[in-house]
């Protein structure tokens, strides 16, 4: 091989170099390229499961009223015979009498915000037109037949008394063998608050 040969060798090698080069920054810029396209594929956001919030049972209240078992009664309230018992299938009444009756009501009240009254009403009727007592006698109902602001935290499963007096005026001097009949009495428990009861 000539000089001139050799010389003709080494600058086609030179000229090779660069293109080796050139093909390597080709590959190694494709393989990047297919790592990001691969790592494409798996990405995902953060998130996160609190759970479910803590439930709870709710109740309501409730209002009732039930007599006490054996606990009406009838007293005398003619002086010299108060607290007495009167018996209505035995005693009889005359002018100067006065007699009472009386019941006993467990309250049930049960409501956090609730309010309510108790009305007790009762009465007395007689033979006369449209069930009218007879000449001298009156029935007065007690004033504590009519409760109010009762509520859960002081009435409940507390007693209450209800009741009325039956009087025989002194100065009546008729009304002989009358029958007069005290009607039982009807107790209510109703809401008045923060709901009125219709």
């Amino acid at each position: 091989m000539t000089q001139t040969d050799r010389n003709q060798t080494d600058r086609n090698q030179t000229d090779r170099k660069p293109m080796k080069k050139t093909t390597k920054g080709a590959l190694a810029a494709g393989a990047a390229a297919l790592l990001l396209a691969g790592g494409a594929g798996t990405y995902a956001a953060w998130t996160s499961d609190g759970g479910d919030s803590a439930g709870g049972t709710v109740t309501t209240g409730r209002l009732a009223v039930e007599q006490v078992p054996e606990s009406a009664e009838w007293t005398w309230q003619t002086a010299g015979r108060e607290g007495d018992t009167f018996v209505p299938a035995t005693d009889t009444l005359v002018p100067g009498d006065e007699i009472r009756f009386t019941s006993d009501y467990l309250l049930d009240i049960e409501g956090t915000n609730v309010s309510a009254e108790l009305v007790a009403t009762s009465g007395a009727t007689g033979s006369g037109t449209g069930g009218a007592l007879p000449s001298g006698l009156s029935w007065t109902p007690d004033t504590g037949n009519t409760l109010t602001n009762l509520n859960e935290e002081q009435h409940d499963d507390t007693t209450v008394t209800v009741g009325g007096t039956l009087t025989f005026a002194g100065t009546e001097t008729g009304s002989m063998d009358q029958t007069i009949n005290v009607n039982d009495l009807t107790v209510t428990l109703r809401q008045t608050a923060p709901a009125t009861a219709s």
